[in-house]
Protein backbone atom coordinates (compact mmCIF):
# COMPACT_ATOMS: atom_id res chain seq x y z
CA UNK A 1 0.00 0.00 0.00
CA UNK A 2 1.72 3.65 -0.70
CA UNK A 3 -1.94 4.81 0.41
CA UNK A 4 -0.93 7.43 2.90
CA UNK A 5 -5.08 7.56 4.37
CA UNK A 6 -4.43 3.43 5.13
CA UNK A 7 -2.06 3.49 8.62
CA UNK A 8 -0.46 -0.35 6.88
CA UNK A 9 2.23 -0.11 4.00
CA UNK A 10 2.23 -3.98 3.99
CA UNK A 11 1.86 -6.72 5.82
CA UNK A 12 -0.71 -10.05 5.91
CA UNK A 13 -4.45 -10.18 4.85
CA UNK A 14 -6.62 -12.90 5.84
CA UNK A 15 -9.90 -12.53 4.55
CA UNK A 16 -13.36 -14.35 4.10
CA UNK A 17 -12.99 -13.71 0.44
CA UNK A 18 -10.41 -12.88 -2.14
CA UNK A 19 -7.84 -11.32 -0.69
CA UNK A 20 -6.46 -9.36 -4.24
CA UNK A 21 -9.87 -7.44 -4.22
CA UNK A 22 -9.66 -5.23 -0.96
CA UNK A 23 -7.80 -2.54 -2.61
CA UNK A 24 -9.17 0.83 -2.88
CA UNK A 25 -11.60 2.53 -3.37
CA UNK A 26 -14.58 1.14 -2.33
CA UNK A 27 -16.95 0.87 -5.05
CA UNK A 28 -18.18 -2.89 -5.17
CA UNK A 29 -20.06 -4.96 -2.25
CA UNK A 30 -17.02 -7.77 -1.49
CA UNK A 31 -19.07 -10.87 -1.55
CA UNK A 32 -16.04 -13.12 -2.98
CA UNK A 33 -16.92 -16.22 -0.47
CA UNK A 34 -19.96 -17.11 -1.62
CA UNK A 35 -18.55 -20.33 -3.26
CA UNK A 36 -19.72 -24.37 -2.53
CA UNK A 37 -16.59 -25.40 -1.23
CA UNK A 38 -16.03 -22.71 1.21
CA UNK A 39 -19.37 -21.61 2.37
CA UNK A 40 -19.49 -24.51 4.96
CA UNK A 41 -16.00 -23.99 6.36
CA UNK A 42 -16.40 -22.58 9.81
CA UNK A 43 -14.51 -23.05 13.01
CA UNK A 44 -15.27 -24.09 16.18
CA UNK A 45 -12.98 -22.19 18.64
CA UNK A 46 -13.80 -18.66 16.61
CA UNK A 47 -17.66 -19.22 17.77
CA UNK A 48 -17.30 -20.46 20.87
CA UNK A 49 -15.69 -17.26 21.58
CA UNK A 50 -18.46 -15.53 19.91
CA UNK A 51 -21.12 -17.12 21.52
CA UNK A 52 -19.57 -16.47 24.98
CA UNK A 53 -19.30 -12.68 24.46
CA UNK A 54 -22.67 -12.04 22.56
CA UNK A 55 -24.99 -14.51 23.81
CA UNK A 56 -26.09 -15.44 19.99
CA UNK A 57 -24.59 -18.00 17.74
CA UNK A 58 -22.15 -16.93 15.04
CA UNK A 59 -22.78 -20.48 12.56
CA UNK A 60 -19.29 -19.36 10.99
CA UNK A 61 -18.59 -19.43 7.52
CA UNK A 62 -15.33 -18.75 5.50
CA UNK A 63 -13.27 -19.47 8.22
CA UNK A 64 -9.41 -18.33 7.33
CA UNK A 65 -6.94 -19.42 9.41
CA UNK A 66 -3.26 -19.21 9.98
CA UNK A 67 -1.12 -21.28 12.42
CA UNK A 68 2.08 -21.87 13.38
CA UNK A 69 4.77 -22.98 16.93
CA UNK A 70 7.46 -20.74 18.07
CA UNK A 71 9.31 -19.78 20.96
CA UNK A 72 11.12 -17.12 22.04
CA UNK A 73 13.98 -15.62 24.23
CA UNK A 74 12.19 -12.71 25.88
CA UNK A 75 8.99 -12.53 28.11
CA UNK A 76 6.19 -10.92 25.74
CA UNK A 77 5.11 -11.06 22.29
CA UNK A 78 2.81 -8.44 20.44
CA UNK A 79 1.58 -7.34 16.85
CA UNK A 80 -0.76 -4.77 15.03
CA UNK A 81 -3.48 -5.27 13.11
CA UNK A 82 -6.54 -3.83 11.74
CA UNK A 83 -9.76 -4.99 10.91
CA UNK A 84 -12.62 -4.09 8.16
CA UNK A 85 -15.81 -5.27 6.71
CA UNK A 86 -18.70 -4.66 3.93
CA UNK A 87 -20.83 -5.46 7.20
CA UNK A 88 -20.13 -1.98 8.59
CA UNK A 89 -23.51 0.66 7.71
CA UNK A 90 -26.17 -1.50 6.95
CA UNK A 91 -25.59 -4.52 8.26
CA UNK A 92 -23.30 -3.78 11.73
CA UNK A 93 -26.06 -4.20 14.20
CA UNK A 94 -26.56 -8.53 13.83
CA UNK A 95 -23.59 -9.35 11.96
CA UNK A 96 -20.79 -10.50 13.92
CA UNK A 97 -18.28 -10.95 11.35
CA UNK A 98 -15.24 -11.78 13.84
CA UNK A 99 -11.80 -12.70 14.10
CA UNK A 100 -9.56 -14.15 16.84
CA UNK A 101 -5.66 -14.84 17.58
CA UNK A 102 -5.24 -17.71 20.11
CA UNK A 103 -2.02 -18.10 21.69
CA UNK A 104 -2.03 -21.66 23.45
CA UNK A 105 1.24 -22.89 26.14
CA UNK A 106 2.48 -25.86 24.63
CA UNK A 107 3.44 -26.78 28.06
CA UNK A 108 0.02 -26.39 30.05
CA UNK A 109 -2.40 -26.41 27.08
CA UNK A 110 -4.05 -22.44 28.14
CA UNK A 111 -5.59 -20.75 25.79
CA UNK A 112 -6.38 -16.93 25.50
CA UNK A 113 -7.36 -14.61 22.66
CA UNK A 114 -5.42 -11.81 22.06
CA UNK A 115 -7.89 -10.63 20.10
CA UNK A 116 -9.74 -8.11 21.90
CA UNK A 117 -10.88 -4.86 22.48
CA UNK A 118 -7.97 -2.91 24.13
CA UNK A 119 -8.27 -3.10 28.10
CA UNK A 120 -11.34 -5.84 27.76
CA UNK A 121 -12.09 -9.27 27.13
CA UNK A 122 -14.55 -8.52 24.49
CA UNK A 123 -13.13 -10.30 21.22
CA UNK A 124 -13.16 -7.58 18.25
CA UNK A 125 -15.89 -8.06 15.58
CA UNK A 126 -18.07 -5.89 13.80
CA UNK A 127 -21.23 -6.00 16.79
CA UNK A 128 -18.48 -5.20 19.05
CA UNK A 129 -16.64 -2.07 17.86
CA UNK A 130 -19.23 -0.04 15.71
CA UNK A 131 -20.69 3.67 15.74
CA UNK A 132 -24.18 4.42 15.39
CA UNK A 133 -23.90 7.24 12.87
CA UNK A 134 -23.55 4.77 9.94
CA UNK A 135 -26.83 3.00 11.41
CA UNK A 136 -29.01 4.21 14.11
CA UNK A 137 -30.60 1.35 14.67
CA UNK A 138 -28.50 -0.22 17.15
CA UNK A 139 -26.14 1.46 20.04
CA UNK A 140 -22.40 1.97 19.55
CA UNK A 141 -19.72 -0.12 20.82
CA UNK A 142 -16.28 1.02 21.64
CA UNK A 143 -16.29 3.51 19.23
CA UNK A 144 -13.33 5.18 20.59
CA UNK A 145 -11.67 2.00 18.34
CA UNK A 146 -14.09 2.46 14.86
CA UNK A 147 -11.36 4.74 12.65
CA UNK A 148 -13.53 5.10 9.42
CA UNK A 149 -16.72 4.62 7.66
CA UNK A 150 -15.54 4.20 4.02
CA UNK A 151 -18.82 4.52 2.09
CA UNK A 152 -19.07 8.26 2.73
CA UNK A 153 -15.46 8.64 0.71
CA UNK A 154 -15.80 5.58 -1.38
CA UNK A 155 -14.09 6.99 -4.88
CA UNK A 156 -10.71 7.52 -3.00
CA UNK A 157 -10.98 5.36 -0.20
CA UNK A 158 -7.76 2.87 0.13
CA UNK A 159 -9.53 -0.15 0.88
CA UNK A 160 -12.70 -1.87 -0.52
CA UNK A 161 -14.17 -2.01 2.95
CA UNK A 162 -17.04 -0.52 4.34
CA UNK A 163 -15.75 0.79 7.35
CA UNK A 164 -12.88 -0.28 9.67
CA UNK A 165 -11.22 -0.47 13.03
CA UNK A 166 -8.42 1.91 14.28
CA UNK A 167 -4.72 0.08 14.34
CA UNK A 168 -4.69 -1.86 17.63
CA UNK A 169 -2.07 -3.87 19.51
CA UNK A 170 -2.44 -8.16 20.01
CA UNK A 171 -0.25 -9.06 23.26
CA UNK A 172 1.00 -11.38 26.22
CA UNK A 173 3.24 -11.71 28.48
CA UNK A 174 4.95 -15.02 27.72
CA UNK A 175 7.45 -17.64 29.70
CA UNK A 176 11.22 -17.51 27.80
CA UNK A 177 12.13 -20.31 25.72
CA UNK A 178 8.58 -22.47 26.09
CA UNK A 179 6.48 -23.12 23.31
CA UNK A 180 3.83 -21.74 21.95
CA UNK A 181 1.29 -22.40 19.25
CA UNK A 182 -0.79 -19.31 17.96
CA UNK A 183 -3.87 -19.62 15.58
CA UNK A 184 -5.03 -16.62 13.52
CA UNK A 185 -8.62 -17.25 12.59
CA UNK A 186 -11.45 -15.29 10.60
CA UNK A 187 -15.22 -15.53 9.45
CA UNK A 188 -18.45 -14.77 8.73
CA UNK A 189 -21.56 -14.83 10.73
CA UNK A 190 -23.90 -17.00 9.42
CA UNK A 191 -23.72 -16.62 5.56
CA UNK A 192 -21.05 -16.15 3.29
CA UNK A 193 -21.84 -12.67 2.01
CA UNK A 194 -20.56 -9.24 2.90
CA UNK A 195 -16.54 -10.13 3.47
CA UNK A 196 -14.62 -9.15 6.31
CA UNK A 197 -10.69 -9.07 6.53
CA UNK A 198 -7.81 -8.49 9.00
CA UNK A 199 -5.04 -6.94 8.11
CA UNK A 200 -1.54 -7.73 10.31
CA UNK A 201 1.35 -4.96 10.25
CA UNK A 202 4.86 -6.34 8.28
CA UNK A 203 7.87 -6.71 10.88
CA UNK A 204 5.44 -6.19 14.11
CA UNK A 205 5.42 -9.59 14.85
CA UNK A 206 7.87 -9.24 17.86
CA UNK A 207 9.30 -10.91 20.68
CA UNK A 208 9.75 -8.35 23.19
CA UNK A 209 8.23 -5.38 25.30
CA UNK A 210 6.30 -3.33 23.05
CA UNK A 211 7.91 -0.35 21.93
CA UNK A 212 6.86 3.59 23.01
CA UNK A 213 7.26 6.05 20.22
CA UNK A 214 7.26 8.98 22.81
CA UNK A 215 9.63 8.00 24.69
CA UNK A 216 13.69 7.76 23.72
CA UNK A 217 15.02 4.24 23.43
CA UNK A 218 18.67 3.65 24.80
CA UNK A 219 20.44 1.08 23.72
CA UNK A 220 23.81 -0.17 25.86
CA UNK A 221 26.12 -2.49 24.50
CA UNK A 222 29.79 -3.95 24.27
CA UNK A 223 30.59 -2.09 20.93
CA UNK A 224 33.36 -5.41 20.24
CA UNK A 225 33.95 -4.34 17.03
CA UNK A 226 34.21 -0.63 17.39
CA UNK A 227 31.18 0.11 14.75
CA UNK A 228 28.49 1.76 16.48
CA UNK A 229 26.09 -0.59 15.91
CA UNK A 230 24.69 -3.20 18.05
CA UNK A 231 25.33 -6.83 16.17
CA UNK A 232 23.28 -9.90 17.47
CA UNK A 233 26.69 -11.30 19.08
CA UNK A 234 27.41 -8.54 20.98
CA UNK A 235 25.93 -8.64 24.73
CA UNK A 236 23.95 -5.59 26.28
CA UNK A 237 25.62 -3.61 29.02
CA UNK A 238 23.00 -3.48 31.70
CA UNK A 239 25.30 -1.71 35.34
CA UNK A 240 26.14 2.21 34.31
CA UNK A 241 24.87 5.42 33.88
CA UNK A 242 24.25 7.62 31.15
CA UNK A 243 23.68 11.56 30.70
CA UNK A 244 21.18 13.23 28.77
CA UNK A 245 19.53 17.08 28.07
CA UNK A 246 16.25 17.69 27.94
CA UNK A 247 15.27 20.50 25.87
CA UNK A 248 18.36 22.22 26.90
CA UNK A 249 17.45 22.86 30.55
CA UNK A 250 20.23 21.07 32.21
CA UNK A 251 22.02 17.89 32.23
CA UNK A 252 20.23 14.96 34.01
CA UNK A 253 21.81 11.59 34.74
CA UNK A 254 20.61 8.60 35.61
CA UNK A 255 22.01 5.28 36.48
CA UNK A 256 21.28 1.12 35.84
Amino acid sequence: NTNPAFPLSSGLILSTGNANNVGGPNLTNLNDGNSSAWTNVGDTDLESIILSATGQAMVSRNATKLEFDFTSQNEFMSFNFLFASEEYGTFQCQFADAFAFLLTDLVTGVTKNLAVVPGTNVPISVVTIRDNEHNPNCNSQNQSFFDKFNSEWAHIAPINFNGQTTLMSASSEIIANRPYHIKLVIADRQDPMYDSAVFIQAGSFSSGPPQCTDKVQLVAFIDENNNGTKEDTENSFTYGSFVYQVNDGGEKTNNS
